[in-house]
């Protein structure tokens, strides 16, 4: 029992000076933000799937604007929001309110032509809402990328000052006891286990993370452009 009691980390951070604890401190919180962030865009990028997977059937049926419209009960997250941005557009271009655009294409009404000035400043507006939703996916995955990489620095700075701290503790006494270093040592081991401990799960959650990102980045532009070739046929003059 004696010996669980002082090999645990607990013991080796009772055995760390100041400027270590300092540093196990701070991982602990970089390791708190970046499960966080992992867990929020896990959260967010799932419904952003499962909202896309209901849609595959429309964008299958080659996405016409009145079957897209018609079913925008089914649109969640950043494909909503894109087409939303769309139809708010197309809708100022027209002179009329959504809701009349909507009805239009639910009714099969003809809506007024539009010159091809016109519908390229609809395409340039799907383009910016693609453009605003990839930045809203990609929010906070630079700072988990900053955890990763300062994580394993932080951790051998704190290695480094305990180990040059107990062996200047040593050179002090004038000779060497290795009882008298070990748990000095030890306190400082302690911050690059727990940096490790932090980076390894944060660059596993960024690699995933920003792969999922970039296949509905993919999806979501894919999307847009069909659907924008399919507007600028029904609106064309």
């Amino acid at each position: 029992m004696f010996y669980l009691a002082t090999a645990s980390p607990f013991f080796a951070f009772e055995q760390s000076d100041l400027f270590g604890r300092f540093v196990v401190i701070i991982l602990a919180l970089l390791s708190v933000t970046a499960w966080t962030i992992i867990i929020e865009k896990w959260i967010f990028l799932r419904q952003a799937f499962h909202a896309y997977r209901n849609c595959l059937s429309i964008l299958n049926n080659n996405a016409t604007p009145k079957n897209v419209v018609g079913n925008l009960h089914q649109f969640a997250g950043p494909l909503r929001n894109v087409l939303d941005s769309g139809l708010r557009k197309t809708a100022a271009l027209q002179q009329i309110s959504v809701e009349q655009l909507v009805a239009g294409f639910n009714s099969g009404t003809t809506v007024k032509s539009m010159s091809d000035t016109e519908l390229e400043l609809v395409a340039a507006a799907f383009e910016e809402a693609v453009d605003d939703e990839v930045m809203a996916m990609e929010e906070n995955l630079n700072f988990l990328g900053s955890i990763v990489s300062s994580s394993p620095f932080l951790g051998l700075l704190g290695t480094v000052w305990g180990v040059m701290m107990a062996f200047t503790g040593m050179a002090l006494k004038g000779k060497a006891d290795i009882n008298a270093i070990a748990p000095g040592v030890s306190g400082a081991l302690l911050t690059t286990v727990v940096a490790l401990l932090v980076a390894i799960p944060a660059l596993i959650g960024y690699n995933q993370l920003s792969g999922s990102v970039r296949v509905l980045t993919i999806k979501i532009d894919h999307f847009s452009d069909t659907f924008v070739k399919q507007l600028k046929s029904s609106f064309h003059q």
